[in-house]
């Protein structure tokens, strides 16, 4: 039974340490600077948007796809990468 506990403990640690970090702030809003990445959200991005003469970004997790569909030339560009806090 120890050695269960031991083993879940540890699987608990490595995943907790494999997630990825990114900066998190601009249009998207978080408790803190830094957002964990879940789920689907692989990647880091850092997106700006062009709004006629208003000028947005938003950085925070983001799906991959999602990230690359975000650069439209005239409309927004994004950098999408995929270490901790690399946006």
């Amino acid at each position: 039974m120890k050695t269960v506990i031991l083993a879940l403990l540890v699987l608990v640690a490595v995943s907790q340490s494999e997630a990825l970090k990114c900066n998190c702030g601009g249009l998207r809003r978080c408790p803190t600077r830094v957002e964990t990445c879940w789920g689907s959200n692989k990647v880091c991005a850092s997106v700006v948007i062009y709004a006629g003469s208003t000028t947005r970004y938003f950085k925070g997790c983001m799906g991959s796809r999602e990230c690359m569909l975000m650069n439209r030339p005239g409309v927004s560009s994004a950098r999408c990468c995929s270490r901790d806090r690399c946006n």
